[in-house]
């Protein structure tokens, strides 16, 4: 997919993205943005919200595999790649999602009540526990630092004596983590948003 614009200046952007220039990645994060959305949005049945989630968790990848950047001939053909591929994943979760969902309703259960609330949200917690419980004691005393008490990327990085880079890749590493448990042992998978909020600086 060809873009009507160009970015005169995309590779100095790209080689001072390698590294970690995040003004730089911010400018294509601002050009590439409303291309990216545009191509994702009618495959999400026009929902604004999962498209967003999307480009996010596209280039947060980006972020965190920024030195492989300077070796791009196009950053737009790898980004829509990468658009497409993350697509695919979507689509396979949601076919996952409704075999499951038929087998239920084939069984007569019924797959919501509101009076299962209180039931279905403490199983969420014990999951999440369970997901945090698993990462590996350096990633988990990242996320309990940034999430429980709420420090930033700077004070972490600070306190323990380790770059902002690392700290962001352990950070990534504990919320997919827990992303991908969250998805497989419940039935809630847009949950896990509240735990990407705690990727924002």
């Amino acid at each position: 997919m060809k873009t009507s614009r160009v970015l005169i200046n995309e590779k100095t952007l790209l080689e001072q993205v390698a590294v970690g220039d995040s003004n730089a990645y911010a400018q294509l994060y601002t050009f590439y943005t409303p291309l990216i959305y545009r191509f994702i949005y009618p495959f999400t049945d026009h929902s604004k919200e999962n498209t967003e989630e999307i480009i996010q968790d596209i280039f947060l990848k980006i972020w965190m595999r920024k030195e492989t950047l300077i070796a791009l001939r196009s950053f737009e053909s790898y980004l829509f790649k990468m658009a497409k591929n993350q697509l695919i994943d979507v689509r396979k979760r949601e076919q996952c999602l409704k075999t499951i969902t038929g087998q239920l309703s084939y069984q007569n259960e019924p797959i919501w009540s509101p009076l299962d609330n209180d039931l279905i949200y403490s199983e969420y917690l014990h999951s999440a526990k369970e997901a945090i419980g698993s990462l590996t004691p350096q990633r988990r005393k990242i996320f309990d630092m940034r999430t429980q008490q709420e420090m930033s990327i700077d004070e972490i990085s600070a306190s323990l004596n380790i770059t902002k880079s690392a700290v962001k890749k352990q950070l990534y590493e504990a919320i997919n983590s827990i992303k991908q448990h969250l998805n497989y042992h419940t039935s809630w998978p847009l949950l896990f948003l509240l735990i990407t909020f705690f990727e924002k600086n």
